[in-house]
């Protein structure tokens, strides 16, 4: 299903945009372009990375700017619960955000959080 927005949007209100190849989930290209450098795919209306046990989902809010969904589902626990931060952020703001939350909460899945930022370059954990 492909959503058009609504004629009149403000800059900064959720919105899906048919594109040909699928949905376009941002509005500002160069922030899902921050997003796809730390390995987040399209899934639905979303990006998704998931990192050991832990999927985050990142959307576009209209208030608070990137709102990530960070869950983990494992036979003994569940836990799910979302962070923000400003789309002007760096790519390395980005996945140091996400490090910490993975280190703090999900501490099985710490170490492989770490290994994906480094494979990536990112000069995090120097």
């Amino acid at each position: 299903m492909m959503l058009d927005p609504p004629r009149g949007k403000e800059r900064g209100q959720l919105q899906a945009v048919s594109t040909k190849n699928g949905m376009k989930v941002f509005s500002n290209p160069r922030t899902a372009e921050k997003l796809r450098q730390l390995g987040f795919s399209a899934a639905e209306l979303s990006l998704r990375l998931t990192i050991g046990e832990v999927s985050i989902y990142a959307i576009e809010h209209p208030f608070k700017g990137i709102a990530l969904t960070l869950e983990s589902f494992t036979p003994r626990t569940m836990c799910q619960y979302e962070v923000s931060l400003p789309e002007h952020c760096s790519v390395e703001q980005i996945a140091g955000l996400i490090y910490v939350n993975i280190a703090q909460n999900f501490r099985g899945s710490a170490e492989m959080c770490k290994s994906h930022f480094q494979k990536l370059g990112l000069p995090l954990f120097q």
